[in-house]
């Protein structure tokens, strides 16, 4: 093979390679269509079993961003997406589910308190200024326990 058809050769692998890295970096963040590329911040708490609140506040990622995005941009989290329903968390940093006690989610609304997610955490995009909370907590009896 001459010169010429190795750097052709060579321009196509690198220029394959930035492509499949981008691609793979923006799918880290678990967006929805439309992210203009701007950045939010949000406040991500993780409450474990009779433990204190582990905050990340201030927390930034980018508009578009959902919930099980944030979460994995600040902990370990292990997850079983399930076709029409969502994302179940089996583990937030090693804590895995275990009967009673899963891993729930909620919001924070200065109005009324404390919120139970209404859907998936990979179906939730945050908002600018967010604060958010996974709770480790006894589901045996519902609603469950505010934390």
């Amino acid at each position: 093979m001459d010169e010429r058809a190795w750097k052709i050769i060579s321009i196509l692998l690198l220029a394959w390679a930035v492509s499949v890295t981008a691609l793979y970096v923006g799918s880290c963040f678990n967006t929805t269509p439309g992210n203009s590329g701007s950045m939010i911040t949000v406040n991500l708490g993780i409450k474990y079993k009779g433990e204190n609140v582990e905050w990340h506040n201030l927390t930034e990622v980018p508009a578009g961003t959902t919930l099980l995005g944030a979460t994995e941009v600040v902990t370990d989290v292990n997850y079983t997406t399930y076709p029409g329903m969502g994302a179940f968390i089996n583990s937030i940093n090693g804590v895995e589910n275990e009967k009673p006690y899963y891993w729930i989610w909620w919001t924070w609304n200065p109005s009324t308190g404390w919120t139970l997610g209404p859907v998936a955490a990979d179906k939730y995009v945050l908002s600018d200024g967010e604060t958010v909370m996974w709770y480790y907590e006894d589901t045996s009896k519902y609603p469950p326990e505010k934390p």
